[in-house]
């Protein structure tokens, strides 16, 4: 006799797509895991008829979302939606999530207050905790995946950039490490000694990772290639500010990446001048981590300060900018506000502001479903245990 729990996943999906929603109350008790399963592809099939699905990282919880941006260059307010919530193990309390990283369907979480690491795929709805090997210091992370196999969990792997002081040394060292999750484990890697620092979130783009990183004052793209498992320097389309521009107080130039089509870079950067609050949006015409080219998307005089993340829409001509801050800097007592913004040529509709959780960074980015299996590989009866600690409660 086959059990519910003997069901391939994808069988499971393709039946409870087929079940009318008016019969909903005669199975809803019948399996609680059906009725989530259930209640997730509802909301996707929603998210997918009423606009752009993204994910979106706030106040320590990630959320599906969706942006509707028909009728947005005919005086027609966009509007911004909440799905479920990506939140719960079954066997844990509620994951208080720092930051996220997407690469390619899966996402790697890193939790706040806590070492451990989270690689989940919401598509599919399973989990795997990764430990880090070390636990001192400030760190990045980044997910990719070696050659172009990002069908097989196999070939992928997590890097771990870490800086801090040595009380021994009497000097700041960086350490760089590399998770392997078909040996699941960890390795030191061996990179020359370097004075460079990343300024802001990296992104992946075909498996590689790129971040902005400075130099002197001096913006560049840094790469690292997980096939080659190496380094890499790319110029931006712009030419960074001199150390006696960012010695004025009255100018900021700043620089944020994002994915287009899971397949190229873009850059967003701002001028921010006294009287000149001047905003480029570029997508590379080619990238690799060695060679990159670029064309021009989008140039706005907006007053958006503090941008941490966006993605841009090719079919409307706008970007989805996610903002963070205060109206009045200066106003400690003020709260501090989570804002996504529609940009774009005469373009500036407000989505979404409402007040963030102290400490908390927000962080929106595309998200295309991807079928890899990220479980390791076991017995039947490991697996069917392990059944009980998949992933993702979605609450609504």
């Amino acid at each position: 006799m086959v059990m519910i729990t003997d069901l391939p996943f994808d069988l499971e999906k393709k039946i409870l797509a087929l079940v009318p929603k008016e019969s909903r109350p005669q199975w809803q008790t019948t399996c609680k895991r059906w009725r989530t399963l259930r209640q997730d592809l509802l909301s996707k099939k929603h998210l997918a008829q009423t606009g752009r699905e993204f994910i979106l990282l706030l106040n320590s919880s990630v959320f599906s979302t969706t942006i509707n941006l028909q009728g947005v260059h005919n005086n027609v307010d966009p509007v911004m939606e909440f799905g479920c919530k990506l939140g719960s193990l079954q066997d844990s309390n509620d994951l208080q999530i720092h930051d996220i990283f997407y690469c390619k369907g899966l996402v790697l979480c890193t939790m706040v207050g806590k070492q451990m690491l989270v690689v989940c795929n919401p598509s599919n709805r399973e989990t795997r905790y990764v430990e880090p090997r070390t636990s001192h210091g400030c760190f990045e992370y980044a997910l990719g995946y070696k050659g172009s196999k990002s069908s097989c969990v196999n070939s992928y792997k997590i890097l771990r950039y870490c800086r801090y002081f040595d009380k021994q040394l009497m000097r700041t060292v960086s350490e760089f490490e590399l998770y392997d999750f078909m040996s699941d484990s960890w390795r030191v890697l061996d990179v020359d000694e370097h004075d460079w620092e990343i300024s802001a979130r990296g992104v992946s783009v075909k498996g590689n990772t790129y971040w902005v990183a400075k130099k002197n004052e001096d913006q560049f793209i840094l790469s690292f290639d997980f096939t080659r498992e190496r380094f890499g320097f790319l110029p931006l389309p712009y030419e960074s500010a001199g150390p006696e521009d960012s010695m004025n107080d009255e100018y900021d130039d700043t620089a944020v990446l994002s994915v287009v089509r899971d397949e190229q870079l873009s850059v967003l950067h701002q001028y921010l001048h006294l009287d000149l609050f001047e905003m480029k949006i570029w997508v590379s015409n080619m990238i690799g981590t060695k060679k990159v080219s670029w064309g021009e998307f989008l140039v706005v005089d907006v007053v958006l300060l503090n941008v941490v993340s966006f993605v841009v829409d090719e079919e409307h001509k706008v970007a989805v900018c996610c903002s963070t801050g205060k109206d009045d800097p200066s106003d400690d007592s003020e709260e501090e506000c989570t804002s996504v913004s529609i940009i774009g040529k005469n373009i500036q509709s407000l989505v979404y502001d409402e007040g963030a959780i102290d400490g908390s960074w927000p962080h929106l980015m595309n998200y295309v479903p991807s079928p890899v299996q990220i479980l390791r590989k076991s017995t039947r009866k490991s697996k069917r245990k392990r059944s009980t600690r998949r992933l993702v409660k979605y609450i609504n």
